[in-house]
């Protein structure tokens, strides 16, 4: 065999080996993208999204206060029948265990909410209706702001709940959504006019 043959037989095989190669590095290359498309497919459905948590009504059920005028020492006390929406964008199911929450006027504690423990289905939303008093009376000198809030007829009230749950998915999520609003007590039309929620 000449020179020449042996010298073309190994270009042969150095190109045949080179496109093996070059075919196992397309094909990894391939599989890898192959398993991150699916990586992110699963993830939409296993990684869990924010709940979201508002207060959709409030109706006033009772209403007693005393103004200024009538008294040295101003009160309010109402009953509030309030309907709370939490809404499940996951793929499982949110289950949370009885919750608690405050009900605040101008920082201070003046009502309680207690929401009992649910389970939201998947990508679904379910409202529940909570009854809660509200009171809030200043025995010694009563402050100018209150005095002013009773004058006026209108009381605002903050309401934080936090519930703490599970996402149950292929993997246990722990989750939490947070329920801020704030509404305005009319004291005169015995109503909440006005009611925002983050």
């Amino acid at each position: 065999m000449s020179g020449y043959a042996k010298s073309k037989d190994a270009h042969v095989a150095r190109a045949k080996e080179s496109d093996t190669t070059g075919n196992i590095i397309i094909y990894t290359l391939l599989g890898l993208c192959i398993l991150l498309s699916l990586f992110i497919t699963i993830g939409l459905f296993v990684i869990a999204k924010p709940l979201e948590a508002s207060l959709t009504s409030v109706a006033v059920k009772s209403l007693r206060y005393n103004d200024t005028s009538a008294s040295s020492s101003p009160y309010f006390n109402a009953t509030l029948a309030m309907e709370i929406r939490i809404e499940n964008p996951n793929f499982g199911f949110f289950e949370f265990p009885t919750s608690k929450g405050d009900i605040m006027y101008n920082g201070r504690v003046v009502g309680e909410i207690k929401i009992d423990g649910q389970r939201v289905g998947a990508y679904s939303a379910i409202r529940t209706e909570v009854w809660t008093q509200v009171s809030y009376r200043e025995d010694h000198a009563p402050s100018v702001w209150f005095k002013n809030d009773i004058k006026r007829g209108l009381i605002i009230l903050r309401v934080r709940v936090k519930l703490r749950g599970e996402v149950h998915l292929e993997v246990l999520n722990k989750r939490s959504v947070n329920l801020k609003c704030l509404m305005y007590l009319n004291l005169i039309d015995e109503v909440v006019p006005r009611l925002w929620c983050k």
